[in-house]
C-alpha cells in the first residue's frame, strides 16, 4: 500500500542513538499498519453516525424524520430498531434486504447482541454497516459508511520524527490491590476501571508517573496528555502501550504514541486521560494532530 500524502510513514530520517535499522523498520511497520487500519473499509474513518436509542420503536433510513438517520443512498425507511427493557431487536421494511452478520435477516425480526457481549452482531444494508454498542448502560446504534467523505478525503497521519529522548525505562510501581478509578469519555459518560500500576520514569531530570492497566503479556496500556495537547497533538490526549516488562522495569516508547479515534471522527466515544496522567511536559514524539478532518 502506498501513502502518497504521508511521508512520515514511509520516510523516517531522524538519527537517534537507538534508531538502528531494525528499530526504524519496526516503527515504520507500526505506523503503516495503524494507517491501514484507519483506512480500512470499516475502520474509524468510515464511522457515519452514533444514535442513542429511545425506549420503543426507532426507525432507520435516509429520511430526515428517522431517529437513526442513514446516508442518502439508503431507503427512506429501511426498518426499525425496537428497544424493550434493554434488549434491541431489528426488523426490516417490506422489500428491504438486510444481512445479519452473514445471513439474510430472518424471521421478520431478530434480537441483536451489543458490543458488551464481546461479539456484537453486525447488520448490513448494502455496504452500510450498523451495530449496537452500549455506553453508560444505554444502547446506541453505530453506523459505518465506507463511502464517507472523511475516509475518502483523509490526508494521512502526521508523526514527529523518532527521538531516542522519548524512549525511556520506567519503574513499575505495582499497586498492592488494583486501584479503582472512574474514567470519563469524550461524550461525558464515566465508567469504572482498574489500574494495576504506576509507571515512574525520568525525563530531562524530572520524574513523572502514569497510571497504567496491565495486559496479559506484561505490557501496559496508558492514556496520557502532555503540554503539546491542543498545539501539535490531539487536545484530548493520546494512547500508548509499553513494551512487555521484566524485573520491575518496562520500556515506554513515546515514539509509538497514537491518537484516539475521536481525533478522526465525531462518532467515537473515546476514554480520556485520568487527571494524574496529565503531564506538565512536552512529549514531542509519536502521532501529531491533523486539525481538519
Amino acid at each position: 500500500m502506498v501513502y502518497k500524502n504521508n511521508p512520515g510513514i514511509l520516510k523516517i530520517t531522524a538519527v537517534t542513538s537507538t534508531a538502528d535499522k531494525g528499530y526504524l523498520a519496526s516503527l515504520t511497520t507500526f505506523r503503516a499498519k495503524r494507517e491501514a487500519n484507519l483506512r480500512g473499509e470499516y475502520g474509524w474513518l468510515s464511522l457515519a453516525g452514533l444514535f442513542w436509542l429511545q425506549e420503543g420503536e426507532n426507525a432507520f433510513g435516509s429520511a430526515a424524520g428517522n431517529p437513526v438517520r442513514l446516508p442518502a443512498r439508503a431507503a427512506e425507511r429501511a426498518g426499525v430498531f425496537t428497544l424493550r427493557g434493554g434488549q434491541v431487536t431489528v426488523s426490516a421494511e417490506e422489500g428491504i434486504f438486510l444481512l445479519l452478520n452473514e445471513s439474510e435477516l430472518s424471521p421478520a425480526s431478530a434480537p441483536l447482541k451489543s458490543d458488551v457481549s464481546g461479539q456484537a452482531d453486525f447488520l448490513f444494508l448494502g455496504d452500510l454497516r450498523l451495530a449496537v454498542i452500549e455506553r453508560g448502560g444505554r444502547p446506541v446504534i453505530r453506523v459505518w459508511d465506507p463511502q464517507s467523505a472523511v475516509r475518502r478525503d483523509f490526508g494521512g497521519c502526521l508523526w514527529f520524527e523518532p527521538d531516542a529522548r522519548f524512549r525511556v525505562t520506567a519503574k513499575v510501581e505495582t499497586y498492592a490491590e488494583p486501584k479503582p478509578v472512574m474514567i470519563e469519555d469524550i461524550v461525558g459518560i464515566t465508567r469504572p476501571a482498574e489500574m494495576q500500576a504506576a509507571l515512574a520514569f525520568a525525563l530531562d531530570g524530572h520524574e513523572y508517573r502514569l497510571d497504567a492497566e496491565r495486559l496479559e503479556d506484561g505490557s501496559y496500556d496508558m492514556i496520557f496528555k502532555d503540554s503539546t495537547a491542543g498545539k501539535s497533538t490531539y487536545p484530548a490526549g493520546r494512547y500508548l502501550t509499553s513494551e512487555a516488562g521484566e524485573g520491575g522495569r518496562v520500556v515506554i516508547d513515546f515514539n509509538y504514541a497514537y491518537n484516539p479515534p475521536c481525533a478522526f471522527t465525531e462518532f467515537a466515544t473515546c476514554p480520556l486521560p485520568l487527571p494524574q496522567n496529565v503531564l506538565p511536559v512536552a512529549i514531542q514524539a509519536g502521532e501529531k494532530y491533523r486539525k481538519s478532518r
